[in-house]
């Protein structure tokens, strides 16, 4: 099977990409010519066993370049992984920007330019013959927000590379990671390091950094690092309070190493997670806190168990079903 997979970017930064890169080497390995259109390609991922495809984009509205460029793309069955057209399947792993917008800005008013993206999104999602999604909470997202028909979405939960992400010895306090630091939750993250008197370290970016380092000395600030597994299991707990998460990754990777990782609800990921690792609220987080890190090693052996039970391979194997369902 000749399969296109189309996203702005081929690399192993961000959950949507590092879902595209493991995707296309198993796709590879089933036996399949798989072909990446990409407009930035990470040059050590340039496997020699896949087809390499420059994706023009329109600056600076890069994905409705992306979104315009892609309708030439050509195969027995294309899968978008982000904005595209003339595709069959789609993937939304960030579920719809749409209730992204609802969630996380609902007092602001919607510039001309987020107006283009949701409409995008829009169409990207309704003119796919499937839509994939980490969530069944993503799923009902794009069913409310965009009219696409639940029997056309397909629920497959992402893995975790439990190779790459190795149990570590924990001790070090606290622990966030997300970019957008407002919608991932860093404050409530804060107020629950201070109560409990821990330090608290960040890994990831924001667009007012210098703002949050100002404000907040204690914290430490580290950035987006490229090798969040070797940070991981170095922690007692990770913290996600996030506002709106159709599948928080990093709580599996998290897990994965040892770590407990507590979120709120509204993350999708908690459809494979334990109840006791859910809160909403402050002291209710502060509770799970507590409780996490009064689990000892018993705690950490069953986050590790628990991320193990969720292979990627699963989610491939889920998705190259779906890709031979839509083939040509």
């Amino acid at each position: 099977m000749r399969v296109a997979l189309v996203n702005r970017r081929f690399t192993e930064h961000g959950g949507t990409e590092r879902f595209m890169v493991g995707l296309a080497r198993f796709l590879k390995g089933r036996g399949h010519e798989v072909h990446v259109h990409s407009s930035e390609v990470d040059p050590g991922l340039r496997d020699p066993g896949l087809h390499f495809h420059p994706l023009p984009l329109l600056r600076p509205a890069k994905n409705l370049g992306q979104w315009w460029r892609s309708a030439s793309i050509d195969g027995d069955v294309v899968m978008a992984l982000g904005r595209c057209r003339g595709h069959d399947v789609a993937r939304a792993g960030g579920g719809a920007h749409a209730a992204w917008q609802r969630v996380c800005r609902p007092s602001w008013p919607i510039e001309p330019g987020q107006w283009v993206e949701r409409a995008v999104d829009r169409h990207t999602l309704r003119s796919a013959r499937f839509v994939i999604t980490p969530s069944e909470a993503a799923a009902q997202d794009i069913v409310d927000s965009y009219a696409v028909p639940r029997g056309r979405i397909r629920v497959v939960p992402n893995g975790v590379d439990c190779e790459r992400f190795q149990p570590g010895p924990g001790g070090e306090g606290l622990l966030f990671v997300g970019t957008g630091f407002v919608r991932k939750g860093l404050a409530e993250a804060i107020a629950v390091a201070e109560a409990l008197s821990l330090p608290l370290t960040v890994l990831g970016g924001d667009g007012r950094l210098a703002r949050w380092k100002a404000r907040h000395p204690s914290v430490r600030f580290e950035g987006v690092v490229p090798d969040p597994e070797r940070w991981m299991g170095r922690f007692d707990a990770l913290l996600l309070p996030t506002l709106y998460e159709p599948y928080g990754n990093v709580c599996l990777e998290a897990m994965a190493c040892g770590t407990p990782a507590l979120t709120t609800p509204v993350n999708g990921v908690t459809e494979v997670l334990p109840g006791d690792f859910v809160a909403q609220g402050g002291s209710a987080l502060i509770a799970a806190t507590e409780g996490a890190l009064s689990g000892g090693t018993s705690l950490r052996e069953r986050c590790r168990q628990l991320a193990v039970a969720q292979p990627p391979s699963r989610a491939y194997q889920a998705v190259e079903q779906i890709l031979q369902e839509s083939a040509r």
